[in-house]
C-alpha cells in the first residue's frame, strides 16, 4: 500500500462515525471524571490534614506493588480474549484473581503491623482497611476491561462515572464526624465500602450475562490464557516498578507532607494516562481483528499522529493546571506544581514506547515486552538511587524521566528492527468497521 493511501486510510479510521462516537463517549466520561476530580482533590486537601493526604499517597504507592501478588495480568489476558469474543475468559479471570488476592491481603496486613510497631497507628489502620477490602475492590476492576473488550462503550461510560462517584463517599463521615481522631482512615474506609458495593454489583451482572454466551473454551485454552496472564503479571510487575519506584522512594525517605505534594502531582499526570486509556479502549479491539501486516502499518502512522496530539495536550494542560492549582488547593500545596511540570514530560517521553508495547501485546509477544520493561526498570532504579542522595526528590524524578526515555527508544528500535513480532497472527474480520 502506498504511503499516501495509507495516510488516507488512517485518517478515515480516526474520523469514522463509530470511532468518533465511541471515543467521544469515553472522552465525555473522562471530562466528567476530571471535573469531579477537580472538586474532590481540593476538597480533600481542605478537609484533611496534609499528613493524612500523605498517608493516602503512601497506601496507594504500596498497593501498586502488593497487587502483583493477585495476578493482575489476568485482567489483561481476559480483555485480550474477550476482544476475540471468547466470553468464558471473564469467569476464569474472576476465579484466579479472587483466590490469589488473599496473598495481597496478607501482605497489606503485614504492612499494617510494620507501621504499627513504630507508633504510626493511623497509617496502620489504613493498611488494615486496604487489606480487608482488597479482594472486592482491586480484584474486581476487570469489569472495566470486559466492557472495553466487548466494545460496550455506553455501559463503560456509566462504569467510569460510578468509579469516580464512589470516591466521594468518604466526605460524608468526615462531615458528620468532624472531630474524628482518625480522619484519613475514616475517609479511606468509606470510599472502599462504596467501591466494593459497586464492583460486586457490576461483576455479578457481567458474570450472569457472559457465562451462557458463546461456546466453552477449547481443550487447553484455559491454561493458555492463565499462562498468558502470568506473563502479563510479570510484565505488569516490571511496569509498576518503572512507574511507581519513584513514589515508593518518596514514601520511604521523605516526610508525609512531601508525599502529599507528590500525590497531587501524580493525580494530575495520571489524567493524561486516562486519556491514553480512552484511545486504547476504542482501538485495541479493532487492532486485534487486523492482519499482522496491516496492523503494523496502522500502528506506524496512527501512532505518530496520536503522539503529536498528546504533546500538544501536555503543553497546554500544564499551563492550565499551573494556573488553577493556586486557586483550588491550600497554599501549602504550591510545591506540587514543579513536580507536575516534570511528571507530564515523563509521561510524554514514555508514550512512543507504550505504543510499541501495545503492538507487541496484540501479537502476544511477551519477549519484547519483557525486554522493554526490564531495561526501563533497571534505568529507573539505578538513576534514582545514584542521584537521590545528591539531588533529593529531583534525583528520584530524574530516574523516572530516564526510564521513560529508555523505554521509548528501545520500543521504537524493536518495532522498526523486527518487522513482525512472531506472535499470534489474527485474521482480518468483516466485523472491522472502524
Amino acid at each position: 500500500m502506498k504511503v499516501a493511501a495509507l495516510r488516507t486510510l488512517v485518517f478515515d479510521k480516526l474520523t469514522s462515525g463509530r470511532f468518533l462516537r465511541n471515543s467521544s463517549l469515553l472522552m465525555l466520561a473522562n471530562l466528567i471524571v476530571m471535573g469531579l476530580a477537580i472538586i474532590r482533590t481540593p476538597t480533600m486537601t481542605w478537609l484533611l490534614p496534609k499528613e493524612a493526604v500523605g498517608m493516602i499517597g503512601a497506601v496507594s504507592a504500596w498497593i501498586a506493588f502488593v497487587q502483583l501478588l493477585s495476578l493482575p495480568g489476568m485482567d489483561t489476558a481476559s480483555y485480550h480474549y474477550l476482544a476475540k469474543r471468547q466470553y468464558w475468559a471473564f469467569g476464569v479471570n474472576l476465579s484466579y484473581r479472587l483466590r490469589w488476592s488473599l496473598l495481597s491481603t496478607l501482605a497489606l496486613l503485614l504492612g499494617a503491623g510494620y507501621w504499627y510497631s513504630p507508633g504510626s497507628v493511623n497509617l496502620a489502620w489504613m493498611f488494615v482497611i486496604a487489606g480487608l477490602s482488597f479482594p472486592i475492590t482491586i480484584c474486581l476492576t476487570a469489569a472495566g476491561g470486559v466492557l472495553c473488550g466487548l466494545e460496550r462503550f455506553t455501559a463503560l461510560f456509566w462504569y467510569r462515572l460510578g468509579e469516580s462517584i464512589t470516591d466521594f463517599a468518604g466526605f460524608l463521615p468526615l462531615l458528620l464526624l468532624a472531630s474524628s481522631t482518625h480522619p484519613a482512615a475514616l475517609f479511606y474506609g468509606a470510599n472502599q465500602v462504596a467501591t466494593a458495593i459497586m464492583m460486586i454489583g457490576v461483576s455479578w451482572w457481567l458474570w450472569r450475562q457472559l457465562r451462557t454466551q458463546g461456546p466453552p473454551p477449547p481443550p487447553g485454552e484455559v491454561q493458555t490464557m492463565v499462562g498468558y496472564g502470568r506473563h502479563m503479571t510479570a510484565i505488569s510487575g516490571l511496569s509498576v516498578g518503572q512507574a511507581q519506584f519513584d513514589s515508593l522512594l518518596v514514601t520511604l525517605f521523605l516526610p508525609l507532607t512531601i508525599v502529599a505534594d507528590y500525590l497531587i502531582a501524580t493525580v494530575v499526570s495520571n489524567q493524561f494516562k486516562t486519556l491514553w486509556g480512552v484511545y486504547t479502549s476504542v482501538r485495541y479491539p479493532v487492532f486485534m481483528r487486523m492482519t499482522t501486516a496491516r496492523r503494523r502499518r496502522q500502528f506506524l502512522y496512527e501512532g505518530a499522529l496520536i503522539c503529536l496530539g498528546f504533546v500538544g495536550a501536555g503543553v497546554v494542560g500544564f499551563w492550565v493546571i499551573a494556573a488553577i492549582i493556586p486557586w483550588l488547593l491550600p497554599p501549602s500545596y504550591a510545591a506540587s506544581i514543579p513536580y507536575i511540570g516534570w511528571l507530564i514530560p515523563a509521561f510524554l517521553l514514555m508514550l512512543p514506547g507504550a505504543y510499541a508495547e501495545m503492538y507487541f501485546r496484540t501479537e502476544q509477544d511477551q519477549r519484547r515486552q519483557y525486554i522493554m520493561r526490564i531495561v526501563a526498570l533497571v534505568v529507573s532504579v539505578v538513576v534514582s538511587l545514584v542521584l537521590a542522595p545528591r539531588w533529593g526528590i529531583m534525583g528520584i524524578i530524574a530516574g523516572r524521566l530516564a526510564a521513560s526515555a529508555a523505554f521509548s527508544l528501545l520500543g521504537i528500535w524493536l518495532f522498526l528492527r523486527f518487522p513482525t513480532a512472531g506472535g499470534a497472527h489474527t485474521v482480518e474480520s468483516n466485523l472491522e468497521t472502524t
